[in-house]
């Protein structure tokens, strides 16, 4: 019994120092550059709303937060390497829906780590929906008339902004919803595949709002519909799924920041502070709606329940898709 007592006692001792580092750390945090790693190309919405984020947490914490892009993997060698780095809160993941939530069960037989044991959850910071996007001399200027176009026409290219990401999972389900079937060419980000849709090399690609809708605005291509429960106000003429009578196409992303798993409380409770003040200020609302993102916020909590159910869907339109 005595032996018990002193246990708990040291326990608790250890504990309380645990605590206290992680109170130290969290004030004279940061001291030295942090690094925001994006797992895609630059100019996509991943890395557009990363940018943002470490403008902001630059603003709010007096630090140097810079962006890192590592293409690869759908999104994947970016969690890997910041997953590896010291848990000290200078290595921050931009994550997405596709590593975090598909990637796990899209390629559960190759995956080298699972991203919800490695990282640690900070903050979902915005969502923003999909767009079913076609090149400018596609002949189908609705959603009726590209289902028509292929089932008609040879097997349409379409694009994407690597395997198992979102935009790539969104085209899939609507390829099976549909009884279609397109050539799936994905590319290491949203900017080299819109630049090929631009071009005409593709045909049809689904993509975030943030990337697409300058393109969409000056012209160069078109969208067909919006995978939202409601038009965006930065395209008021492009119509919803359910507008069209196809149901179920509440398919978008979000971001969201995490750190390597250990990372101090201190440290995440200090970020995800920062975040949800950032999120307040009319600037950064104003800077999220001109790319077509809605502000976000909540607690890691929040974060880590998105990804549980996240992950949850999307399990079963991968195991549809793959059959």
């Amino acid at each position: 019994m005595v032996w018990f007592k002193r246990f708990n006692a040291a326990a608790l001792v250890c504990a309380c120092a645990v605590s206290a580092l992680s109170a130290a750390q969290a004030q004279t945090y940061p001291s030295k550059p942090v690094r925001l790693t994006v797992g895609f190309a630059p100019g996509g919405a991943a890395d557009i709303a990363g940018r943002l984020m470490a403008q902001s947490l630059t603003q709010a914490l007096g630090g140097n937060f810079v962006v890192e892009n590592k293409p690869g993997a759908g999104g994947l060698m970016a969690l890997d390497m910041v997953a590896r780095s010291l848990p000290d809160g200078y290595s921050i993941a931009v994550g997405t829906p596709g590593p975090l939530t598909i990637s796990p069960e899209w390629y559960k037989e190759e995956l080298a780590f699972d991203p919800e044991e490695k990282l640690d959850p900070v903050v979902k910071f915005a969502s923003t929906p999909g767009l079913i996007l076609v090149r400018n001399d596609l002949k189908a200027d609705s959603i009726g008339a590209l289902i028509e176009l292929s089932k008609k026409a040879q097997p349409l290219m379409m694009a994407s902004a690597g395997a198992g990401s979102v935009m790539h999972l969104t085209g899939e389900y609507f390829q099976e919803q549909n009884n279609i079937n397109w050539v799936h060419v994905p590319y290491k980000g949203s900017n080299p595949a819109l630049i090929d849709l631009i071009a005409g090399r593709v045909d049809v690609m689904v993509d975030l709002e943030p990337a697409a809708l300058p393109h969409i605005i000056s012209g160069r291509i078109k969208a067909l519909a919006i995978t939202a429960p409601e038009r965006s106000k930065q395209l008021p003429d492009v119509p919803t799924m359910d507008e069209l009578g196809y149901r179920g196409y509440h398919l978008g992303s979000w971001w969201s920041l995490s750190v390597p798993k250990g990372t101090p409380a201190g440290v995440i409770e200090k970020l995800n502070a920062a975040i949800n003040d950032a999120l307040k200020k009319p600037e950064v609302i104003k800077q999220l709606a001109s790319l077509g993102a809605v502000p976000a916020g909540g607690s890691p909590e929040d974060l880590g329940q998105q990804i549980r159910e996240d992950s949850e869907r999307w399990r079963r339109i991968i195991q549809s898709a793959k059959r």
